[in-house]
């Protein structure tokens, strides 16, 4: 039998007695967060080494710490470099690319065109809107073929 408090009714023990209260988180508090120069993952204030590659977080003072972090952040621009040009790289390439796009939006543009005069003969409402969003999307891709970046 269960040891009961004297004093204590005949009904079922109560597993929590008094709620924990735990702190209320705000909407308008801010959480400030440092960086890993090692990988950018964020981390703590209160951390000492990184959650994700165990760097030791640690503002470290003098010439070596100093190089340390310079070529953290040399490399990670590089790398960032590296992969705006990759990215820049394939989005201008290729005359068969832009060729299909504009086949693409004049076939579109063309069926939304047929659709829309044939709806407007057999007055049928939703053929109509049908033909209206073929008229739409191929004029968005041969705008988005010619529009200047």
């Amino acid at each position: 039998m269960l040891d009961r408090p004297p004093g204590a009714g005949a009904g079922p023990v109560a597993v929590m007695d008094k709620p924990k209260k735990e702190p209320i988180l705000l909407n308008n508090q801010q959480h400030h967060y440092r960086l890993c120069l090692n990988c950018g993952f964020p981390n703590r204030q209160a951390d000492t080494h990184c959650m994700y590659c165990q760097t030791s977080l640690v503002e470290d003072t003098g010439l070596l710490a100093w190089l340390r972090q310079t070529f953290y952040i040399l490399r990670w621009r590089w790398q960032l470099r590296r992969k705006r040009e990759h990215l820049q790289g394939k989005s201008g390439s290729g005359l068969g690319r832009h060729l299909g796009y504009f086949l693409i939006g004049v076939l579109l543009s063309a069926a939304g065109l047929y659709l829309f005069t044939v709806s407007v003969a057999e007055s049928s409402f939703s053929n109509a809107l049908i033909a209206l969003l073929f008229l739409f999307y191929g004029g968005f891709t041969l705008r988005s073929l010619f529009a200047r970046k």
